[in-house]
């Protein structure tokens, strides 16, 4: 029964002939009437769904097929990956939007193909679980030059990490790995990586990593020491990455290290730079699902991202707060601006349920 679930929501959205069913799940039953277990099996299915009070109609039957009802009320991760991926290669799209598609794509992706480990009888899933993994490498890859050409070596990194919990065994994600931890100067990390993919390598496979990664890694180092970067390309590379307007978003790491940075100049140059906290608050007292929380930060990112100070830095502090570093022309236009985001939150649909707290403070402690 749960074979067959899961062979029609693989199918999605087509239709499944009776006779491809028989093939693929009861290819070794012993049953006389094959066709008569299909419906005896779907008509299980049906059951379950309305003992757990689902009235809707999953699974639909039409000229000796079954299918997946395409307008039931469900959550299907594969297809919200496929939907993704197709906005982020949209050539339409800005890179900021591309990058989001191509995050929200490769967060949905586990790994096995359904969620499990596949039995001997589920030999038609191992096509899924290829064409699937192919998409998510192909999809990390096209993300990593998103970032690399806006020369964010940071996110590379951690995108491939990422990756790597997922798909520990793939040389190709260790390869663009190392590549960008030598590029960004980062020679003891990259060595160390590895050393961790070697390590497991020798452990799980009874040998190292292939020749070809042994030496991309020797002559990358060695084209590291002897070949330093110029001051002059270092500084286009820079000034390349500082071209964008609007604020800066960033980690929550590297936002800590700007606000030391701030902080002195706040202190030296009597520039005034502010924190502020803006907290997503449900205002009931039933607890706001996950997705409904994601889907309003993401709706005030871009309202920050949209109306913030070119310079202004902005980072996501915790599932439901952002952490902003401002630097207005005087306190008036900095209640100007943070009344602008509370309305324009307000204007939109999610706040019907959520309240937006906002706190600022300047960095520069008041005794000063």
């Amino acid at each position: 029964m749960w074979e067959m679930l899961k062979y029609l929501l693989a199918s999605y959205p087509k239709f499944v002939t009776t006779d491809k069913l028989i093939e693929v799940i009861l290819h070794d039953s012993d049953s006389g009437d094959p066709a008569k277990n299909v419906r005896d099996i779907i008509y299980r299915l049906r059951k379950m769904f309305l003992s757990r009070g689902l009235r809707q109609e999953y699974i639909l039957f039409e000229n000796g097929s079954y299918a997946w009802n395409t307008n039931a009320e469900c959550f299907i991760d594969f297809v919200e990956f496929n939907r993704f991926l197709r906005e982020a290669r949209d050539p339409d799209k800005s890179d900021e939007e591309r990058i989001s598609s191509y995050n929200e794509a490769i967060t949905l992706y586990q790994g096995d193909f359904m969620g499990e480990k596949k039995s001997h009888t589920e030999r038609w899933a191992s096509y899924y679980e290829s064409y699937y993994r192919r998409l998510f490498l192909l999809s990390v890859a096209s993300l990593s030059n998103l970032y690399e050409h806006l020369l964010d070596y940071e996110n590379v990194i951690l995108l491939h990490n990422r990756a790597l919990l997922i798909e520990p065994y793939e040389e190709s994600l260790y390869a663009k790995l190392i590549q960008i931890l030598i590029k960004n100067g980062e020679y003891a990390l990259a060595k160390r990586e590895y050393q961790k993919m070697e390590k497991l390598f020798l452990r799980e496979f009874d040998a190292p990593p292939s020749q070809t990664i042994q030496d991309l890694y020797d002559e990358a180092v060695k084209a590291g020491f002897r070949q330093p970067t110029a001051l002059s390309k270092i500084k286009e590379q820079f000034d390349k990455s500082a071209e964008h307007d609007g604020p800066i978003y960033c980690a929550s790491d590297t936002f800590s290290h700007i606000y030391k940075y701030g902080k002195r100049v706040d202190e030296r140059k009597n520039f005034p730079v502010y924190l502020c906290k803006l907290t997503l608050l449900h205002d009931r007292e039933i607890d706001l699902s996950k997705a409904k929380l994601e889907h309003a930060m993401k709706t005030m990112l871009r309202i920050l991202l949209s109306n913030l100070r070119r310079g202004d830095i902005v980072c996501r502090y915790s599932p439901n707060q952002f952490l902003l570093m401002l630097t207005p022309v005087n306190v008036i236009t900095l209640r100007q601006g943070i009344q602008r985001i509370n309305s324009l939150f307000e204007h939109e649909p999610v706040s019907n349920e959520i309240q937006l707290e906002t706190e600022v403070v300047p960095i520069k402690d008041v005794e000063e």
